[in-house]
């Protein structure tokens, strides 16, 4: 009973949050991410993600999504760890192969910028609808085309999640065993990572092509109405802006003091 209420007032409270807010957020969060120069501050950006994250009715597709990004961020720390331009400082040893403390750091960043990054989507994602985003940005003045485009981004990851999924189906019901280690899954990925996205590109254009055809870019279309009100949506805007502006600024002063 508890829990359920739990949940109810998670529902409640994300609800009332509207989705440029949210949107927002994933911008902030993501130039703070790379305005961190080190694992401290990028882990503090993370668990302010994580927070949001534990805010989700339901994790099933956001672990999915992290375990599907996991492949790259392991690549990544294990390249370089081992082929950093900048690296000096052995961090450990595996056999005959160094690991250096540069690389593996760098890899690290760039890794936890990537987690923050989907969290934040990934909020977004699961506590709006595609109805609902649609009407209050066309609302909020945009074009029924720069909507399509901002939502076809954000719903890119959820959309390769499903097509990788439906692969993983037709390989079963064809008798291929799914791999337990991550070496065999790293493995099986690979020969359909690059059609994924082909294919997940290629939905996108067919959904705007069918779009077109039906006249939602017509000047003379109505746009939806929301009855839905949201909690300060306007102060959260400006404060979200100003905060990511004033991020920007210090990006760009590091980058002058260089």
């Amino acid at each position: 009973m508890d829990a359920a209420k739990s949940a109810s007032s998670n529902a409640n409270w994300t609800a009332s949050v509207d989705p440029v807010t949210k949107l927002l957020l994933i911008l902030f969060f993501t130039l703070a991410a790379f305005c961190a120069q080190n694992l401290v501050e990028a882990g503090i950006v993370l668990v302010f993600t994580l927070a949001l994250v534990f805010a989700l009715p339901t994790k099933k597709s956001l672990w999915a999504m992290t375990a599907f990004s996991l492949f790259i961020i392991v690549t990544m720390v294990v390249i370089q760890g081992l082929f950093w331009p900048s690296n000096q400082t052995v961090a450990f040893h595996l056999g005959t192969i160094d690991f250096y403390q540069e690389g593996l750091k760098h890899a690290l960043l760039l890794g936890s910028r990537i987690l923050v990054i989907i969290f934040s989507t990934s909020f977004f994602i699961e506590t709006t609808t595609l109805s609902e985003n649609s009407r209050y940005l066309e609302k909020s003045g945009l074009s029924f085309k720069q909507v399509y485009v901002l939502m076809s981004v954000c719903y890119i990851l959820p959309q390769m999640h499903r097509n990788l999924q439906k692969i993983r189906f037709a390989q079963k019901a064809r008798g291929i065993q799914p791999a337990k280690s991550l070496w065999s899954k790293a493995k099986t990925l690979m020969p359909v990572l690059v059609p994924l996205i082909v294919k997940s590109f290629q939905e996108a254009m067919n959904r705007s092509i069918s779009l077109q055809l039906r006249g939602f870019d017509s000047p003379v279309r109505r746009v939806p109405k929301s009855d839905r009100t949201y909690w300060q949506d306007r102060a959260c805007h400006r404060l979200l802006a100003a905060l990511s502006l004033v991020l920007v600024g210090v990006k760009i002063w590091e980058i002058i003091c260089k």
